[in-house]
């Protein structure tokens, strides 16, 4: 009796193992559209590094600490704390989603901290030079090449 009991108790315990993957399974299958408006607000960003690098050569009269703003703006536009928290949980899945929004909004403060430095800082540079390409490498985006993201 004792081992019939031991045996079921153990069957049991499989039998939960093997329903939990497939409970964290399905609900994975029907990701939110976590990307809808991201690409746009990814092109302001380029548009801003745009921006700065134009002034870094006085083709723009914008200060940096205004560029920078905007940079800071578009950032957190695109770090929706709810976005932000599903995306990382999609992480946990099966077939984990990237964390594009993450990335992104990390190259836009790495942007906007470029900036504020006014792109003489080689840490700044460095770590824009690094965070952008990948945010863009996620959405398929051909990557810019400009003056703030040499290392020269």
């Amino acid at each position: 009796m004792r081992a019939a009991l031991h045996v079921s108790c153990v069957l049991v315990g499989l039998l939960v193992l093997a329903v939990a993957p497939a409970a964290e399974a399905a609900s994975c299958r029907h990701r939110p559209p976590l990307r809808a408006g991201l690409k746009e607000r990814v092109e302001a960003l380029r548009a801003l590094e745009r921006e700065a690098a134009d002034r870094l050569q006085g083709l723009d009269t914008r200060t940096f600490d205004y560029l920078a703003g905007q940079a800071r703006a578009a950032a957190a536009a695109i770090a929706d704390p709810r976005l932000l928290r599903i995306e990382a949980a999609l992480a946990r899945c099966r077939v984990p989603a990237a964390p594009v929004r993450r990335a992104c909004a990390d190259a836009g403060n790495a942007l906007a901290a470029l900036m504020d430095g006014q792109a003489a800082r080689a840490p700044a540079r460095q770590a824009h030079a690094q965070a952008m390409p990948r945010c863009e490498g996620l959405l398929g985006i051909k990557p810019l090449v400009t003056r703030l993201r040499t290392l020269d």
